[in-house]
């Protein structure tokens, strides 16, 4: 086991058993952070010799909330002059759009994002949300309430990626979560509840979420996590870049490996703003890492084709993320973190619930069946 894993758990069990995780402030911050503002337009990028300044698309697309950007491309590679744009201006899901013969599609998809001809009138808003591709969040909940409500609401509120599905899966809440999750539901039709009545664990309810999943790339995402805009946006940029990438991570606040950076904000009402500054200093920064933790990752379809689901042996859940990372890489594709994508964690919020005694005990006894399928090797930190 890794030197820090190994410090962490020391420092864990010598913790008295009703604070062994930690002081738990998150519910409290939780709700202080709600409601979240709503930031989910995406962009739009009209070639500035087929839309005029005054062009009624342009005017009405603003109108719209959406920020438009005229690009001037010249006769060259419109890629740099495209990606000067999106750098300096910080676009996220964008759409590209022309009027006359010149192919879009190819650059848009280089910068992650969307190209779309028109060929008479302006667009419509379905038209332009039906052309980026469809992704899937999945994410298991259970109990915590508060944390719920609030990943949820950043979720909705922040993801300008506008062509998404999310497919929550409830192991057993008895804290109102169920009942929470069908209001959510009934007041946003692109999410979908699943709840059980009992606890299956982890990666049984991630592999239920993942065969209703009609989406690529699929995300899965813990409850206990805080979105920023360009969050999904940032992820699949990535994936497009990089063919051979099969799973690709965010950095956070709270986690036992390479994914941890310093955060510079005192509460998550501060998270926007500096999230932001924090990406656009980082931008198309990626790193491999020994293992993704599955707080937030993104799973590309192929991937999840060849690899298959969460290995279920597993139980309640702990080591079936690194035992997904070893899967993913001996069937050949690369695992790496975004630096420039950030999300918070509150960590442990399910599993510090157990109580200490059943959490170590848990941790011990899914150790031994990681050891046990890859032999020897050394086991994921926790």
């Amino acid at each position: 086991m890794p030197s820090r894993a190994r410090e962490l758990l020391r420092r864990l069990r010598r913790r008295r058993s009703g604070d062994w995780a930690g002081p738990d402030g998150a519910r409290e911050a939780a709700r202080a952070a709600l409601p979240v503002e709503r930031d989910d337009a995406f962009e739009v990028v009209v070639l500035a010799d087929e839309f005029p300044a005054d062009d009624p698309v342009v005017r009405s697309l603003t109108a719209a909330g959406h920020r438009v950007f005229r690009a001037a491309l010249g006769s060259g590679d419109p890629f740099e002059p495209l990606d000067r744009l999106r750098r300096e201006n910080r676009l996220e899901a964008t759409i590209l759009l022309g009027r006359g013969e010149r192919r879009l599609d190819g650059v848009a998809e280089r910068l992650g994002w969307v190209g779309l001809r028109l060929d008479d009138g302006g667009p419509s808003a379905e038209t332009m949300r039906a052309a980026f591709p469809l992704a899937s969040i999945v994410i298991v909940t259970h109990d915590n309430l508060d944390l719920n409500r609030l990943c949820l609401e950043s979720l909705v509120a922040r993801t300008e990626w506008p062509r998404y599905e999310v497919i929550v899966l409830d192991n057993g809440s008895t804290d109102g979560t169920p009942e929470m999750l069908a209001r959510f539901a009934a007041a946003h039709p692109r999410v979908r509840v699943c709840a059980w009545r009992e606890n299956r664990g982890f990666p049984a309810a991630v592999n239920a979420g993942i065969a209703e999943a009609a989406g690529d790339p699929v995300i899965l995402l813990n409850n206990d996590t805080v979105l920023t805009r360009g969050w999904l946006t940032g992820l699949r940029r990535h994936l497009a870049a990089d063919p051979a990438l099969g799973l690709v991570g965010p950095v956070t606040n709270a986690i036992a490996n390479e994914a941890r950076v310093d955060a510079g904000y005192a509460d998550v009402r501060g998270l926007p703003a500096w999230a932001a500054a924090w990406s656009r200093a980082h931008d198309g920064e990626t790193f491999d890492i020994s293992m993704l933790a599955f707080f937030c990752v993104a799973i590309r379809r192929r991937t999840l084709d060849e690899v298959g689901p969460l290995d279920e042996r597993f139980g309640l859940g702990l080591f079936e993320d690194g035992d997904y990372n070893r899967r993913v890489r001996a069937a050949g594709w690369r695992v790496r973190c975004a630096r420039d994508v950030f999300v918070h964690h509150w960590q442990n919020a399910s599993f510090r619930r157990l109580g200490k005694d059943a959490y170590f005990a848990l941790y011990e006894e899914n150790r031994r069946k990681f050891e046990e399928k890859w032999g020897a090797a050394l086991s994921p930190s926790p």
